[in-house]
């Protein structure tokens, strides 16, 4: 037999060995392709701008393993990339990355690098998803409120079993690497038939100067409350938020959107507005249509327009990768149309 004909039998071998240990390990490949054209216009400096914008395309694996008994073991590994280049982040799994144990009756613990409650509870809290011009991040996330924890690496989760309709979270996470301080985030989750309610709070060491004081590091505390309900010819969604830092201001915005279905899509209107007192205060509204091609395409058409106070503060205003945040009193007008798909 050949050298060459070797080498077929063995890789055919590691293959059918590979397609086994996905098949028990119950893997998952899934994401979310998705890019539009965006055209922005800036005020104080005044500037234009036309861009091809990835908005939050990713792929990741995901999977369990059966241990019997009513436990599992799980994991997730998820990138972020830009479609309109094809790159990936510097840290290549940098939306999640995690492995853990699950329970049915004592619940998951999961290590590793995870989103935080507000990004969960936010985004069940949001019309938009979390995603486009009118997503609720948009006055929750960035310089304007650095205190607010969306992601925690190096970290410990429990996530409790289902109590009723009601289930919680909780977070610790160590103090290494970019981390100074131990921090920690808890979240409860309600939800039954139409309506959800949800709380996040987290507490963070955080660099002082990114939010302009001279103390090496502060400890930030956000809290957030989100709720919904579906009323069947709309459904409606608020979400609240402060963030509490010594020797500042108490930070407050509140984002309520609803996403109204029409046929075979749905419009999507959302108000919201940020304010810290002597710092800054900024407005956002928005407006879109997403039209269902199927269960996982969609193509959509979105405008927005950020009102941004002339005080010191910028203000986050997601395009594209390489847009940046408004300046301190540049309002921002913007309108985009693209396509998501699912898979």
């Amino acid at each position: 037999m050949s050298h060459k004909m070797h080498r077929h039998i063995a890789l055919g071998a590691l293959l059918a060995c590979s397609a086994s240990a996905f098949a028990q390990s119950g893997v998952t490949v899934y994401g979310r392709a998705d890019a539009a054209v965006y055209h922005q216009s800036r005020s104080n400096p005044g500037a234009n701008q036309w861009s091809l914008s990835s908005d939050t395309s990713y792929f990741g694996l995901r999977g369990n393993e059966d241990l019997g008994g009513g436990l599992s073991a799980t994991f997730k590994l998820e990138s972020q990339l830009d479609l309109s280049s094809g790159a990936s982040s510097a840290a290549f799994f940098n939306r999640e990355a995690y492995v853990g144990l699950s329970d049915r009756r004592l619940g998951t613990l999961q290590l590793g690098s995870m989103w935080g409650p507000s990004v969960w509870i936010s985004g069940k809290a949001d019309a938009f998803g979390r995603a486009q011009l009118g997503a609720v991040q948009t006055l929750l996330q960035g310089a304007n409120n650095r205190g607010n924890t969306f992601k925690f690496d190096n970290a410990v989760q429990y996530i409790s079993p289902k109590i009723g309709n009601v289930f919680g979270r909780a977070y610790v996470q160590a103090a290494e690497g970019a981390t100074t301080g131990r921090n920690y985030a808890l979240a409860l989750d309600y939800s039954s038939g139409p309506a959800f309610l949800g709380l996040a709070f987290d507490s963070a060491q955080i660099a002082g100067p990114t939010v302009g004081l001279a103390a090496p590091a502060v400890r930030a505390k956000t809290l957030g409350l989100g709720g919904a309900y579906n009323f069947g010819v709309a459904r409606v969604h608020g979400y609240y938020q402060r963030n509490q830092i010594a020797g500042l201001a108490d930070a407050n915005s509140a984002n309520v959107s609803a996403a109204i279905p029409v046929g075979s899509g749905e419009f999507r209107l959302a108000l919201g507005k940020w304010s810290r007192p002597g710092d800054a205060d900024a407005r956002r509204v928005a407006l879109g249509y997403a039209h269902f091609l199927s269960k996982r395409t969609q193509v959509y058409a979105n405008l927005a327009q950020l009102k941004n106070g002339s005080r010191s503060t910028s203000m986050l205003f997601p395009i594209s990768q390489d847009s940046a945040p408004a300046l301190a009193g540049q309002d921002v007008k913007a309108f985009g149309l693209g396509m998501r798909h699912m898979f």
